[in-house]
């Protein structure tokens, strides 16, 4: 699975709040601390980052996520964040007397589509097998789409497949998945990222934070000029693949 469709989030919060629960497998805070068998608060600086703490705990893998529940995360306080891929599977981190809100910017979905055909091209810097393809820069976007290998099977309905943890789905799932944002996310969208952010910030009682407004608008500008490539037409056959591909969540992202 690709990690980088939570690395905006975690450029807008890592630098302002105090404890960040850091779960990118992939970046460089993946260090010996996640060896440790008791719940610590670790400190990092790297360069182009502001000094980062984080709890030693892996929230984006399952076990990491079950591991973080056995230390007793919710209960120690130590993380204000906490950043995961799997949603159901991070609940069970939580108690009735320690409980915990949801949040996410969701981008349209065959925007995300494209942009991680143009991202896998260039992730030299990614650790996981399969994510870094550089031979994906002498193909169309429609030759990846229709190639016979079935490597693109995980762009299909991602947000149900995270939100419900299975890969077929009815409108009865539909329906679910829709209550669910409805009743437990606070919900932004990447076409509107300040104003998302906004929300965020006076929703968890972060806005006043003095570092905030130099950290956003540092994010929201690295977050625009990454990778940056030619949009796809809605006329086009690739457009059409991805539709079909995303036909869930489509339907999903217009609720």
């Amino acid at each position: 699975r690709v990690r980088n469709r939570n690395l905006l989030c975690f450029d807008l919060f890592h630098c302002a709040l105090i404890d960040l629960l850091m779960f990118i497998a992939n970046s460089p805070f993946r260090l010996t601390p996640l060896k440790i068998k008791t719940l610590q608060v670790w400190e990092r600086t790297l360069p182009g980052w502001s000094p980062v703490k984080f709890v030693n705990v892996d929230t984006s893998k399952i076990e990491g996520v079950f591991r973080a529940k056995n230390l007793g995360l919710a209960e120690s306080g130590l993380a204000d964040v906490v950043f995961s891929p799997y949603p159901q599977t991070v609940t069970y981190m939580f108690t009735p007397s320690h409980q915990a809100r949801f949040f996410a910017l969701f981008r349209h979905p065959i925007e995300r589509a494209v942009s991680l055909f143009y991202y896998q091209q260039v992730a030299t810097w990614e650790r996981t097998e399969g994510v870094y393809q550089p031979e994906l820069a002498d193909m169309t976007i429609e030759e990846w789409l229709t190639q016979e290998s079935g490597t693109t099977g995980y762009i299909g309905n991602t947000y149900m497949r995270d939100l419900l943890h299975k890969h077929q789905f009815s409108d009865d799932d539909l329906e679910k998945a829709k209550d669910i944002l409805r009743t437990k996310f606070l919900i932004g969208l990447t076409t509107n990222v300040e104003e998302s952010v906004e929300r965020f910030d006076k929703y968890f009682g972060w806005y006043d934070n003095e570092k905030r407004s130099e950290c956003k608008r540092k994010a929201i500008q690295k977050g625009v000029n990454k990778n940056p490539h030619d949009a796809l037409k809605e006329d086009s056959k690739a457009w059409d693949i991805l539709a079909e591909m995303n036909k869930w969540d489509l339907q999903l992202y217009e609720f």
